[in-house]
């Protein structure tokens, strides 16, 4: 039981950073990259692009190692499902990792832009928003394959009881809002016809990114229910 404890704590603490992280990084480089003359602003403020780019890639790590830390007693419960929480954190972490990368080079363009004057600004330009545009379209993938993993990490809790079931129904229903926000801005309906992808998202994020605090700090503080650990494991061995 000891080690189911710390199990919870070290995936509470992971979720802690990825979301905390993730978060500071868009507060750092949201006002730089989201705003129309961003070729002027990154190279000034690449140590703020930098930063928040490594945190991002911490988050990235960070995901990663939240469905390992859960497959000893994930798999226990349903293989399936902990399986696919590995693959699709994995696969949105090392998306994660992409977006980043896409980010810093930006700061190489930001330069040449301004050592270059006026000369050449619409090709500067067309190279920026094209790199734009693929950290669009990457972030709308990132989304879905989130949502994929979030789709076998909530139902693994609500089956098991690991956590109160309350915690699990909350987060398949939020999961359930990003994707609608996800899919308007996959095609500009709605308010993703007047803004950028990540600005309008966030009227649809808040209440998975609420979700995911509250679990981290439920599972630093209480841990996983482990009466029900090995009756749950019990009941698998028998439907099997």
């Amino acid at each position: 039981m000891e080690e189911n404890k710390k199990i919870a704590i070290t995936i509470g603490v992971l979720f802690l950073i990825a979301l905390v992280f993730n978060i500071i990084a868009s507060v750092l480089m949201d006002p730089v990259i989201s705003v129309s003359g961003y070729l002027k602003n990154i190279y000034p403020n690449k140590n703020v692009i930098i930063i928040g780019n490594l945190l991002n890639v911490i988050c990235a790590i960070a995901m990663i190692f939240i469905p390992i830390a859960l497959f000893p007693i994930g798999k226990k419960v349903n293989n399936n499902l902990a399986i696919g929480y590995v693959v699709f954190r994995f696969l949105e972490g090392v998306l994660q990792i992409y977006i980043a990368i896409k980010l810093l080079n930006l700061i190489s363009l930001s330069n040449l832009y301004i050592n270059t004057g006026a000369r050449n600004f619409l090709l500067f330009q067309s190279i920026g928003d094209t790199i734009q545009s693929e950290i669009q379209w990457a972030e709308i993938i990132y989304i879905i394959i989130y949502i994929c993993g979030a789709m076998a990490f909530y139902p693994l809790l609500y089956k098991s009881k690991l956590v109160p079931r309350f915690l699990s129904v909350w987060g398949i229903s939020a999961v359930v809002l990003l994707l609608t926000g996800d899919i308007l801005g996959m095609f500009g309906l709605g308010i993703f016809s007047k803004m950028p992808l990540m600005k309008g998202m966030i009227y649809f994020a808040p209440p998975v990114a609420l979700n995911e605090l509250v679990l981290s700090i439920w599972l630093i503080a209480k841990g996983f229910n482990t009466a029900l650990i090995g009756r749950n494991i019990d009941n698998e061995i028998v439907q099997a």
